[in-house]
Parts: C-alpha cells; structure tokens; sequence
C-alpha cells in the first residue's frame, strides 16, 4: 500500500532562537519592580518582556540570548531578584508549532485545527466557510494592510443585510500571538457547523450578527511565517521616519486617549504608539468599519495571548467606567464559563489594574468612541508555562472553552439591549 503524504506549503521565520531563553522574575518591592522597568526601557541587554514588569508580585517574563545572559543574570542577581528559567530553549518550543506531515484523506488531514496555519491558508478557510454554507456565511475586505494585503472579515447571519445585532470578534492585531487567528476561527466554524443542531450555537446566531476579522495585523501575522522574517514580531510592518526599526503597536495607535500611559514614543519599542494616532492603516480600518457599524455591535472582543485575563474597559486609566458594573458582571459570567470547559482559571477586570495601563487601545476605542458597552480585551492561554509558542494541540480546547465564553456573553448581552 502507497502512502502519499502532504505538506503545507509554508516557510517558517528564518531567524534562529536557539540561543535564547526565556526567565520569569518576581518583583518584592517597588525598588525591584522599578529596576525591571530600567531594564525594559533601557533594553542594554536586547531583551524581549513577553510579560511586562506590571506591578508588584506580578510575574515578568523574558526572553535574553545567550550572549547577554550573564550580565543580565548578575544585574538581577546584584538587585536580588528572584528569577527562573520558564524556556531553555525558544527555537526548540518553536518546533512544536511546525505542522507535521499527514496522510492524503486521513482525519487529522480533513481537521484544520489540529495545526496552526498562515493567512493563505486562514483566509481560504473563511472562503470555505462561507461556500459551504451559502446563507449563513460570506467574507469581505473592510481594507487593505500598509503591504497591501487584505483585511478579511466573515459576517455569519441568517438575516444579512437587516441592521441586526452584532457581536464582533478580531485576533492576531499583535502578530505572534497566533493562538489568537486560530481562535477565532474556531468560533467561526464552530458556530456555522452548529447553527441548527447546537442550540447554543442556533439561538446566538437567531439573535446576533457575528463578524469575525481572524486577523488584523497581516503584515506582521505573515512576518512572523516569512522565510526571512521573525516568529517573535509583534508589531505592524510601516517604516518609521528617521527610525531603523519598522512597526508600530497596532494595540497602542486608536484613536482614544491616544499617546498615554502604557505606550512608548522610542519607535524600537515593541509598544510603540505610533507617529500619530490612528497611524497605522491597519487601525483606520478596523475604526472605519466598527464606527459605521456602531449602532449594531453590542459586543466586542480583541483576542490577544497569553496571560489567561478577561478585561474590559479602561486600559488608559485606572478609573473605573460609567458601566463598569455590568462589564464586570458579564467578565465574570463569561470566566466561569470557560472554567467549566477545562478548569481553566482566567482573572478578570479593568485592563489597566488587571495587566497593565495602555492608552490607545481598540477596548477603550470601541467603548469610548463607538459605544459598545461590552468592550473587551482577552488574553488566552496560557500563563507562561509556553507563553506566545502555545502548542498546536491546545488550539481545540481553547476553542472551546472560548466558545463556552461567547454564548455566555451572548444571553447576557441578549437580555439588556
């Protein structure tokens, strides 16, 4: 008997990580937090903070080569600063993202998410979705990216075209968190494939429109894939004038309360906000469509990794919002929720006192500009154990503890609008 295999045709960053580590540290007082936001702002030791230093107590995760290891080691070690090693060895954690070959006709052939996938192959998928079901599903482009890429979005309906209720749901607007892409998809075929047989899934889609945009940033999603880019980008892929590095934060650049805590103004920082706000194409996109759409979204989620946090509105401010009590109320429906699935424990609250102050963000756009009271922030799996290279065989079940999380949302949001 022939066995014919098929590969994927992609091509995997070619910028090795086999020299980096990535550590957790602990803060224990304000003088160490404080000499971990030196070490960030500073950046002598060309560090990534996967997680930033947030507060204290709060974990700070880090990846460092090889080279700058012990001289980082011996600034933390002079500070006594607790640190373990969370990776030994980035480009080997990288590894189990790489899709393994498959039988030609086999079931893990015929399932797209047992692997992750480029925007190629994600944005045929939604093609696909919506050719297979004609009346519920169709696919657009809301504009195109600084390279010129398409931004796609999938609106399942069974009543299209009616002013209807919406929920919206985005990933990969930072673009290594491809758990995010992954994500959201899953909604979008889970939902699809079970309009008519999953009363959950039927009575969602009887009472909302679902616009899914699988990912926002596809400059910086296909950097991260590209033969000469780098798996660990995070930001869009715009030039900066009078900068050797490129890419803004496309998570710090909305047209909100932009330029304020939690952004940076050094163009090589990784949350850069941006010449100007709404800089980026990316960004006048997204708050194009969502503005003209306002009146109909009633819910909204930016799906980001990793972390495990369900947040709402402020990210600029630790003030708490006029509707701060039914955001809250819904955060914790939608947590407990999730727990259900897979026991998964996700903390919830106002994105600046839950992981961090940052201005400029599509939460507090969304909120602030547009009006959707249930504007969130998700922050998936998992809390650092893999941190950004979440393995492949958890996309399912982060699938489905998120999709427990939507219908959660959906009979909350149904009840009061």
């Amino acid at each position: 008997l022939l066995l014919f295999f098929s590969f994927l045709s992609v091509c995997f960053a070619s910028k090795s990580y086999d020299d980096h580590r990535v550590i957790r540290c602990l803060a224990e007082n304000r003088e160490q937090l404080d000499k971990l936001h030196e070490l960030e702002e500073n950046n002598d030791y060309s560090l990534d903070f996967w997680l930033e230093a947030r507060r204290i107590g709060s974990p700070v995760d880090i990846m460092v080569s090889n080279k700058f290891y012990p001289a980082l080691y011996e600034f933390l070690n002079g500070h006594q600063i607790d640190c373990t090693t969370m990776i030994e060895n980035v480009e080997e954690a990288m590894e189990t993202e790489k899709p393994k070959p498959k039988k030609i006709g086999s079931r893990e052939e015929e399932n797209f998410f047992i692997e992750y996938h480029n925007s190629t192959e994600v944005h045929a998928y939604m093609d696909k979705l919506s050719s297979d079901f004609p009346t519920l599903a169709s696919t657009d482009y809301i504009g195109d990216t600084y390279e010129g890429n398409h931004m796609q979005i999938i609106t399942l309906s069974t009543e299209p075209n009616t002013n209807k209720k919406a929920l919206w749901f985005d990933g990969g607007i930072h673009a290594r968190e491809w758990i995010s892409v992954a994500t959201v998809t899953y909604l979008a075929d889970t939902i699809l494939n079970g309009y008519g047989n999953d009363p959950d899934a039927t009575n969602l889609l009887d009472n909302f429109d679902i616009i899914i945009c699988p990912i926002v940033n596809v400059d910086g999603y296909d950097y991260t894939w590209a033969e000469n880019g780098d798996r660990m980008w995070r930001k869009t892929r715009s030039p900066n004038n009078r900068s050797p590095c490129a890419g803004t934060d496309p998570n710090r650049n909305w047209e909100y309360e932009w330029g304020g805590a939690g952004t940076s103004s050094n163009a090589c920082s990784d949350s850069y906000e941006g010449a100007s706000a709404a800089s980026e194409v990316e960004v006048q996109n997204m708050q194009d469509y969502l503005y003209e759409h306002k009146a109909e979204i009633k819910g909204y989620i930016n799906f980001h990794s990793y972390s495990q946090e369900w947040m709402s509105p402020w990210g600029y401010t630790d003030k708490l919002p006029d509707d701060y009590e039914t955001q809250n109320e819904l955060s914790e429906l939608a947590t407990t929720a999730i727990k259900s699935v897979h026991g998964k424990d996700y903390i919830y609250g106002p994105i600046a006192t839950t992981i961090y102050p940052a201005s400029g963000s599509s939460a507090d756009y969304t909120y602030g500009v547009c009006d959707i009271i249930y504007s969130y922030g998700v922050e998936l799996r998992d809390t650092g154990r893999y941190g950004f290279l979440l393995p492949p065989d958890q996309i399912i079940p982060q699938g489905e503890e998120i999709y427990a999380a939507i219908i959660a949302m959906g009979k909350y949001i149904q009840e009061r609008v």
